[in-house]
């Protein structure tokens, strides 16, 4: 199992960290360890499609730097994410791009429930 940590920086203004596993034999499914939004909600160990938009704004960083980040950003307190809806949420975004060529509605649109992550 190879770790990589990750930083998504998204021009709203949200963020999350992502330790990913980098060993997933499907490439078109990413498989996250830990995920932490800034606004303190975690998802641990879950398995998400592919999303282009997230790895334009992620670049990877430090592990000091990752559990620095975690360590701040927990402070404010945690709660569970549902992996279900983000799951849901990632598949129609991309069954639909795909369906539609290159555009997808869900760009420069509040995604609903995941808007605010």
């Amino acid at each position: 199992m190879k770790p990589v940590y990750i930083r998504t920086d998204y021009p709203s203004g949200r963020s999350h960290l992502l330790l990913k596993v980098l060993d997933s034999p499907d490439p078109e499914l990413n498989h996250f360890l830990l995920v932490l939004s800034r606004k303190g909600m975690l998802w641990v160990d879950v398995f998400w499609a592919y999303d282009a938009e997230a790895e334009h704004y992620s670049h990877t960083v430090a592990e000091q730097e990752f559990w620095h980040t975690f360590r701040e950003w927990r402070l404010g307190g945690i709660s569970l994410g549902n992996n279900e809806t983000v799951a849901q949420f990632l598949s129609h975004k991309r069954l639909f791009a795909r369906q539609a060529g290159a555009a997808c509605p869900f760009q420069n649109r509040n995604p609903g429930p995941l808007g605010q992550i």
